[in-house]
């Protein structure tokens, strides 16, 4: 069969702009705008992990936010409690968040659509009174966990007051991200494999797909994935606490891929650098800044259905699974 056609990103272009935002650090003499792009970066790796499963797979996962807190107290546990070198604690969370999106995702098997949507929300929603019963594992409680390591790595630490060493690191970290989620794995065969899924999944199937393999390897790379992220969210900050799944940090997710554009690279990450840039310039209105961008994600609705990434990739979906070869 004829093998099914997706547009390729462009590698000279990832490269160019990862060049240029390498470039760009020194040049930023600020601290306070170092650290905003700082955390684009992490939010690019949370965010491209969850583009994979919602937008690529058509799997809707809401327990994305979970497995970022899951990541980062695991690693925040290791490095304070256990002693483990905070190197090695990011990597041994990415493990253990993992097995925890294989965990999630064994029901989602037999659920579909909604009720996957409405399952891996409830497990957002328990996390926190998790983590606030669990003082005495080590989580801290509603406190959560002060003073989290910095991460040392070839003698030099990272410390939260050093931006442009944290900079480079975590562009370092985000840009491998996207090139394993968007070069790697939705532009092989894995990917064709997921697209089908969302798109014709009883064609898929026939086909060959296993389905309930791909979904467990999806949720389990996107876990992977999103652990590390909040890993390096939790040294990086040096406190995690269960504010982190509370109801901004959900939204302004949503609102990134949702402004982004699901499935449309490189819309989750320019829509991760407008939110959350966005976001800090609306501090000074307070509690109307959620109402504003909810506002932004209305009129990007109406005015972008596809998001950003529609203006990159205007085929749609149409274009994205025609034959999936066997």
């Amino acid at each position: 069969m004829a093998k099914m056609r997706m547009q390729q990103p462009s590698k000279t272009a990832f490269f160019i702009v990862l060049a240029l935002l390498a470039a760009l650090g020194p040049l930023v003499g600020s601290s306070y705008f170092q650290h905003i792009l700082i955390l684009c970066f992490i939010w690019t790796i949370v965010v491209a992990a969850w583009d994979l499963s919602i937008g690529y797979a058509g799997i809707f996962n809401f327990a994305q936010l979970a497995l970022f807190a899951i990541g980062s107290y695991v690693s925040a546990m290791l490095s304070m409690h256990l002693g483990f070198p905070a190197f090695f604690a990011v990597l041994l969370a990415g493990a253990v968040t993992a097995l925890a999106g294989f965990l999630v995702a064994l029901p989602c098997l037999r659920l579909k659509g909604e009720y996957v949507a409405l399952f891996t929300f409830s497990v957002h929603l328990a996390l926190p009174t998790l983590l606030e019963k669990g003082r005495d594992f080590g989580t801290g409680g509603a406190t959560g966990l002060l003073g989290v390591p910095p991460i040392e790595l070839v003698g030099f630490v990272f410390r939260t007051n050093n931006k442009l060493g944290w900079y480079y690191l975590a562009l370092c970290v985000a840009a491998l991200s996207v090139w394993l989620i968007y070069y790697h794995i939705a532009s092989a065969k894995w990917g064709r494999a997921f697209v089908a899924l969302r798109d014709a999944e009883g064609f898929a199937r026939s086909l060959g797909v296993d389905d309930q393999r791909a979904k467990l390897m999806l949720f389990t790379i996107s876990a992977a994935i999103t652990g590390i992220g909040g890993a390096l969210y939790a040294h990086y900050i040096a406190v995690i606490t269960p504010r982190v799944l509370g109801n901004e940090f959900f939204l302004l997710v949503m609102v990134m891929l949702s402004v982004g554009g699901m499935g449309r690279f490189p819309g989750a990450v320019l829509g991760v650098f407008i939110i959350t840039i966005g976001n800090e310039a609306l501090r000074e209105f307070g509690q109307y800044r959620l109402l504003i961008l909810g506002l932004v994600v209305v009129l990007a609705a109406i005015w972008l259905p596809r998001g950003l990434g529609g203006l990159f990739n205007r085929k749609g979906k149409k274009g994205d699974t025609k034959m999936l070869r066997s």
